[in-house]
């Protein structure tokens, strides 16, 4: 009696602390399954012991889609199509979080009319957004003849996040400057061909400071607007306190 009351007990206090443990890690991936694009996530156990995840999906204006869960083995994978969790309408576009409290990676594959075009790997957990007030992203664009590009601005966050993108030429002359503010969950989308003017000079960096970590998405397409790659930005180059 004693014997069994203990083991009811122990078992008791494990199952509160793996609750009050919960999700130690969040991943956020950008992801778009509308027109003729659709993205797929490859979710890898990286650690060595079996885990769980939950993968929320969110559309364009950071409203929840849909929740998937799964469990992963040692360095097992699960596929995760998002065109079948989160639709192929016009707003099907947007945040992928995943929450677990394992070691992953995430690969992220972009498809245009089921061809395969671009891969990458997210390797970055979201950081806790108190511990900075500013947070700072970077990367390269093009807005030439043979040239555009795609930038999504992703809030990972359940709180509202501000976000001021500014474009530089390749002189590092700025070009152009915007404020946002995006709800919990939501997603900005920018085409360099709407705000920038076409020019041989004009590509350079896109410089995005955030009150909030961030996911910064580029896509990268030829002049004709023909996709060519897509690169996940989820690692700040700079935090200011």
């Amino acid at each position: 009696m004693k014997k069994g009351f203990i083991i009811t007990m122990l078992t008791v206090l494990l199952l509160a602390t793996f609750a009050a443990v919960g999700y130690a890690y969040s991943y956020g991936i950008y992801y778009a399954s509308y027109a003729d694009q659709d993205t797929a996530l490859v979710i890898m156990n990286s650690g060595g012991d079996d885990t769980y995840y939950t993968l929320k999906v969110y559309n364009a204006y950071g409203e929840l889609v849909d929740a998937v869960s799964g469990g992963l083995a040692a360095f097992e994978s699960d596929y995760k199509i998002m065109s079948k969790i989160a639709g192929t309408s016009d707003t099907s576009w947007g945040l992928a979080l995943l929450e677990t409290p394992g070691i992953v990676t995430v690969g992220v594959e972009t498809f245009v009319s089921d061809q395969w075009i671009a891969s990458d790997n997210v390797i970055d957990s979201l950081p806790d957004g108190s511990e900075y007030s500013h947070y700072w992203y970077g990367l390269n664009y093009s807005n030439t003849s043979g040239q555009k590009t795609g930038i999504a601005v992703v809030n990972p966050n359940a709180t509202s996040a501000g976000a001021t993108l500014k474009f530089y030429d390749a002189a590092g002359q700025m070009q152009y400057t915007t404020d946002v503010v995006l709800d919990p969950h939501e997603t900005e989308y920018f085409l360099t061909t709407d705000i920038l003017v076409v020019a041989d000079s004009m590509w350079g960096t896109l410089d995005v400071r955030g009150t909030l970590p961030l996911i910064v998405t580029a896509e990268y397409f030829t002049g004709e607007g023909r996709l060519m790659n897509v690169d996940q930005i989820t690692h700040a180059y700079f935090n200011e306190y």
